[in-house]
């Protein structure tokens, strides 16, 4: 076994674990001053990044994940007052997901919690290492998307 690679591995897999821990959800929550969970941050900060409405389907492939799971979380998040249908001008029988303005708002805590996590936690390395990591995330992120896609596909 390559014991670099299994290293990396474990200190990514232990990034995702606490960046899903309970209290991250609640500081998320406390902070929207609502109960945001992570499908939810999820979704609203892709529509935010994003700057268009997307269609579920859209979505989900960007998340990687099923549209049934999106499909519940946006009900629910449109139930909240945080998201709209709106008709797709390309198939006027079909419906895009965009934000309401309450829902840009939540979304734009829910990033800058976000990004405020990584600010602290990299405030002492230097501009190198902080785009070195940009980089190396970006093609990790490209390679494993492209692995699993075709994976599913085959």
């Amino acid at each position: 076994m390559d014991q670099e690679l299994a290293s990396t591995v474990a200190a990514f897999r232990s990034v995702v674990s606490t960046l899903k821990r309970a209290k991250t959800h609640d500081m998320l929550g406390t902070v929207a001053g609502m109960r945001v969970d992570q499908p939810d941050a999820q979704v609203l900060i892709h529509l935010l990044d994003s700057g268009e409405p997307r269609r579920v389907g859209a979505i989900a492939q960007a998340l990687h994940v099923e549209s049934p799971h999106v499909t519940r979380t946006v009900t629910k998040l449109e139930r909240q007052g945080l998201l709209e249908r709106v008709r797709d001008p390309d198939d006027g029988r079909a419906w895009r997901i965009w934000l309401t303005p309450r829902g840009t708002d939540v979304a734009q805590v829910c990033l800058r919690v976000n990004l405020e996590l990584f600010e602290t936690a990299m405030a002492a390395w230097d501009p190198e290492d902080r785009a070195d990591l940009t980089r190396l995330l970006g093609k990790l992120s490209t390679e494993m998307t492209a692995i699993l896609e075709e994976r599913l596909r085959g």
